[in-house]
């Protein structure tokens, strides 16, 4: 069961986007946070979503409690959300994730493989100019290596 909580003015989530319909968060807006990334949504946005968070890849899920009694406002589901105007950063919902997803480790490897591949290629291409404009065209740009290394 996930409490909603009401944005006020002081609402550090106040002028964010809602993870399904992008609008706004605005005071008086009811909104649920999602268990597993934090992701904001507007109440109605969540039920129209099947009770589900909207950002790709999450599986935060969870039916939204209902205020017990109808005068009293819903109580805030998040500290921030309170009138302080500042979250609590060791707070794990407003910090960063804290693992690694495979889409993460796949990236950080394709950049490395990028770096690699874009360091041997322009060696390659300057031994090949090196070659041409010594030895095919007789331009002397450098003085040959005196001696030859054989590995």
């Amino acid at each position: 069961m996930l409490p909603p909580a009401t944005v006020d003015k002081l609402s550090p989530f106040l002028g964010e986007e809602c993870a399904l319909c992008k609008d706004p968060l605005t005071p008086g807006d009811v909104v649920i946070i999602c268990p597993e990334d934090g992701s904001r949504h507007h109440d109605r946005c969540w039920i129209a979503n099947g009770n589900k968070c909207a950002a790709y890849g999450c599986r935060g899920h969870g039916e939204i409690t209902l205020p017990s009694s109808p005068e009293s406002p819903p109580s805030p589901a998040h500290p921030a959300m309170s009138s302080s105007p500042t979250p609590s950063p060791a707070h794990p919902i407003t910090g960063p994730p804290a693992h690694y997803t495979i889409a993460n480790s796949c990236l950080i490897l394709a950049i490395a493989i990028a770096i690699i591949l874009c360091s041997v290629g322009c060696f390659g291409l300057w031994a090949i100019a090196d070659y041409l404009m010594l030895h095919f065209w007789n331009l002397p740009y450098r003085a040959p290596f005196s001696t030859i290394i054989i590995f």
